[in-house]
């Protein structure tokens, strides 16, 4: 079938759904108006057994052309405090033929979008909205970037985002129906294999126009770049998903605990991407992007497909000047990605205090280290604790989890137990160095957070540690004897 008979049929399916739902209904309701007619008690049985089904399809029916994309979350990028993105992305407009659009927002995630608000399922145009990710700005070159930005505007050529919002709606609305049916019993049950037939006609055709449309808008964004520009984009895209995830599990959330969050995000996030140590990781993503089962329901093509498409086609020679970074295009970059992507903060994430990133990760991993102290010691001092060492009590600073043989000797005992029991051991009195001033972590975008130890402690703590777990704890307990922490 062709892209165009295929865009027709899902449109045509878009329509049909409140057709199919309003004969239903008014077939129900004309079965109503006939049984209290003829045979009331009749009409009552037959109403407990439709409405709840009729109330989920009148539901779902409305939520089609109910908009709720007024209220848009992002930072506005105006042409007034941009002007140079906004000539940028009116070059490329004209460039694919299309109308650029009337607003543009910086969002906190690692991808760009348009959307156009329409009324009467795409037929009325209202305002073209373009969204773009933060995160390219800090990861991206200029010629990626417009490549980005001219794959987007495809869409707006191609009319794809005309009646995007109401089929994203009527997928909402179809699998409200189907779902709905399940929980209503009576007429629910036999309306629901219908629907999800309908369903399941109306997501693979609906998906399968929107990965063709993906990439007859890869082919725009070739035409406007340059092929090498939109592959690499493709490519260098994957790459900044997957440090954004690593970063906000690993960096930016490693005071959230402690109740801290970096001030400077896209600092951190760009200091990230500049890491040398990173630099190999993140260039073998780009050269095997990560590899996704494409399912009928997806509405992208794989990346790879992407790519081999674009490869395929006549090559496209890039643009001079496209070299140099993205942010370049911004006005106070560094402000301004910062503020977009704290847009896309929680609640809870906005009540936690701002620090520099040094000591978000030294609040962090000292409030980490504190919180694991306190569940091994469980209330007893660091001297009751080298007590049970020194009368070789391993068990009672080992991992519960690590069982030993009833029949184990000494020797055995010690060799299951001594790992854990010093893995324990170094988080109690790292936790009571921390807290006396002697032990802090310092940043590394190049691995973990490096702890950092005044001296003596430098050099004199892993023997000590090592001779304490083998049952003498004396020169440990002098190394601590400044501390005296009791620990709860």
């Amino acid at each position: 079938m062709k892209n165009s008979s295929r865009a027709l049929l899902a449109v045509v399916l878009l329509a049909g759904f409140p057709v199919l739902v309003l004969l239903i209904v008014a077939a129900i309701v004309a079965l109503e108006i006939y049984a209290f007619q003829d045979r009331p008690a009749t009409g009552v049985r037959l109403a407990i057994f439709a409405v709840p089904a009729v109330y989920v399809l009148l539901q779902a029916l409305f939520t089609i052309e109910r908009a709720r994309d007024d209220d848009v979350s992002g930072l506005p990028l105006t042409p007034e405090a941009q002007p140079e993105l906004w000539a940028v992305v009116r070059e490329l407009a004209d460039a694919v033929g299309t109308r650029p659009p009337d607003e543009i927002y910086l969002v906190p995630e690692v991808n760009a979008a348009v959307q156009e608000q329409t009324r009467w399922l795409g037929l009325r145009v209202k305002r073209r909205r373009m969204f773009i990710g933060a995160q390219l700005f800090a990861g991206l070159r200029t010629d990626q970037l417009r490549s980005v930005l001219g794959h987007e505007l495809g869409h707006y050529s191609n009319r794809d985002t005309r009646f995007g919002g109401a089929t994203y709606r009527g997928r909402q609305a179809i699998g409200r129906v189907v779902g709905g049916l399940i929980d209503t019993g009576g007429l629910g049950r036999y309306l629901r294999p219908l629907f999800k037939g309908y369903a399941k006609l109306y997501f693979t055709v609906s998906m399968r126009v929107s990965r063709d449309q993906e990439l007859a808008a890869d082919a725009a964004a070739a035409r406007v770049a340059g092929t090498a520009a939109a592959t690499s984009a493709l490519r260098e895209i994957e790459a900044l998903e997957v440090l954004w995830r690593f970063f906000i599990n690993t960096y930016a959330t490693i005071g959230w605990r402690a109740g801290y969050l970096p001030a400077r995000l896209a600092e951190g996030y760009r200091q990230l991407l500049a890491d040398e140590h990173r630099a190999e990781e993140l260039a073998e993503v780009r050269r095997n992007p990560p590899q996704h089962d494409v399912s009928p329901y997806d509405s992208h093509p794989a990346t790879l497909e992407r790519i081999a498409v674009l490869e395929a086609a006549p090559r496209v020679p890039v643009l001079p000047g496209g070299a140099r970074p993205a942010a370049a295009i911004l006005r106070n970059a560094e402000a301004v990605l910062d503020a977009g992507m704290l847009t896309g903060l929680s609640d809870e994430a906005r009540k936690k205090k701002r620090t520099d990133w040094q000591t978000v990760v030294d609040v962090g991993m000292r409030n980490e280290f504190f919180e694991n102290a306190g569940k091994i010691a469980r209330g007893r001092s660091m001297s009751s604790l080298l007590d049970a060492l020194d009368n070789g009590k391993l068990d009672e600073l080992a991992d519960p989890d690590v069982k030993v043989p009833a029949n184990a000797g000494p020797r055995a005992r010690r060799e299951l137990l001594g790992a854990s029991a010093r893995t324990r051991l170094s988080i109690v009195v790292t936790s009571a160095l921390a807290a006396s001033g002697a032990a802090r972590w310092r940043l590394s975008w190049s691995g973990p957070a490096e702890l950092v130890l005044a001296e003596p402690y430098g050099e004199s703590l892993t023997p000590a540690l090592d001779a304490a777990v083998a049952g003498d704890t004396r020169a440990l307990r002098a190394l601590l004897s400044a501390t005296d922490p009791v620990l709860s």
